[in-house]
């Protein structure tokens, strides 16, 4: 006989299944919390984040793909505004994410947040989630916002939509996750910040933003994919020009899914690790 179907048992079995709930429902309640929290945060400091998100890649499309695109018409088998412009879009891919997860972790560290979350019944995977949807759609939003930019300062738009989307909702996943890596595997983030403030200048200017992949000569093409920036600028240059040359979009897109995938379990594994043991 089915307990629930039994009136006499109908109500402790929903208590109990409430019960069992609650934990789920308390971390899925406090990763939109921490999202919101994001977006209030986002909205108090809008000066900082037009020049993030607007000037500065405004900047960069007008100068190299304006100015310099028309001095220099073709550059690796087409406009260098071309070539240059998903560099832009996969930068700003890069820094959002960091940017939002980098906020919360280091908020959290220097005025004691965190432990404020701890004492929450979310569970350290809700709150990586939380802030891995928080970095998503953060590099989601200012990927779109580099989009528009680059339609309207150099005319130039995706060959489709889906492509793009899932290179870009991938690579924001991606960098948000190994943010959390970095900020929470060292003993305090200040020391993770100091290694991505390293890594952020090769990602930024060697990961083929600037330039294709097949520009390279044999020698650099390697060192360059070594870094994640590569196939998010290859796999975006494949959605705005898609033909020969460069990477493949289709094992570029493949490869920042698995890789995303794969960073999953490890980034759990050092948040649980960090938050369990906190002694900060």
């Amino acid at each position: 006989m089915n307990p629930a179907s039994d009136p006499a048992l109908a109500g402790p079995v929903r208590a109990a299944e409430a019960r069992e709930d609650a934990p789920a429902r308390a971390g899925l309640a406090f990763a939109f919390a921490l999202v919101a929290r994001n977006l209030a945060v986002e909205r108090r400091s809008l000066g900082a984040l037009f020049v993030r998100l607007v000037l500065q890649p405004a900047i960069y499309l007008f100068v190299f793909g304006y100015v310099v695109g028309r001095m220099l018409p073709g550059a690796g088998g087409g406009h260098y505004a071309a070539v240059m412009a998903p560099g832009v879009i996969a930068i700003a891919v890069m820094n959002s994410p960091y940017t939002v997860v980098a906020s919360s972790i280091l908020t959290g560290f220097y005025f004691r947040t965190l432990e404020a979350w701890l004492l929450t019944p979310a569970t350290p995977r809700a709150i990586l989630l939380a802030l891995v949807a928080s970095g998503t759609l953060h590099g989601l939003a200012g990927a779109a916002i580099v989009a528009v930019l680059v339609w309207a300062i150099l005319g130039l738009a995706p060959d489709g939509i889906l492509l793009p989307l899932v290179i870009v909702a991938a690579g924001s996943a991606f960098f948000s996750l190994l943010a959390v890596i970095g900020l929470l595997a060292p003993k305090t983030p200040r020391r993770g910040q100091e290694v991505f403030a390293f890594l952020m200048m090769p990602m930024t200017f060697f990961g083929c933003t600037f330039y294709s992949w097949d520009m390279l000569e044999p020698p650099f093409r390697a060192f360059a994919l070594l870094l994640p920036t590569t196939y998010l600028s290859e796999g975006l240059r494949a959605a705005y020009t898609p033909g020969p040359g460069g990477l493949p979009a289709l094992w570029v897109t493949l490869g920042l899914v698995a890789a995303t995938a794969l960073l999953l379990p490890v980034a759990e594994r050092v948040a649980a690790r960090r938050m369990r043991d906190f002694t900060w």
